[in-house]
């Protein structure tokens, strides 16, 4: 991978991280500004992006895609496939 492609990785993870964190500012009917969670089609693309990423296991120390895997285990969101005996949603 090109250092270009590397770097614009890196940002969009970085990007989804913050979403996952602190989730994201709309503009609310009454056109005031507030931040709201990350919505299903935030974790949506988050998840597709570890699938497309082979993420099972972070390896790397300082990495923005394992700081999504971090912050997604911190908020008890299941990763991997579904276990029969959580009723958890998958992301």
């Amino acid at each position: 991978m090109s250092d270009a492609m590397r770097d614009m990785a890196d940002l969009f993870d970085r990007a989804l991280l913050k979403v996952l964190k602190d989730g994201r500012t709309i503009i609310g009917p009454d056109g005031e500004e507030r931040n709201i969670d990350a919505t299903a089609a935030d974790l949506n693309v988050i998840r597709q992006r570890l699938k497309d990423c082979g993420m099972t296991v972070a390896t790397e120390e300082a990495s923005p895609i394992k700081n999504i895997v971090e912050e997604m285990r911190r908020r008890q969101l299941r990763i991997g496939p579904p276990d029969a005996n959580d009723d958890r949603e998958a992301v």
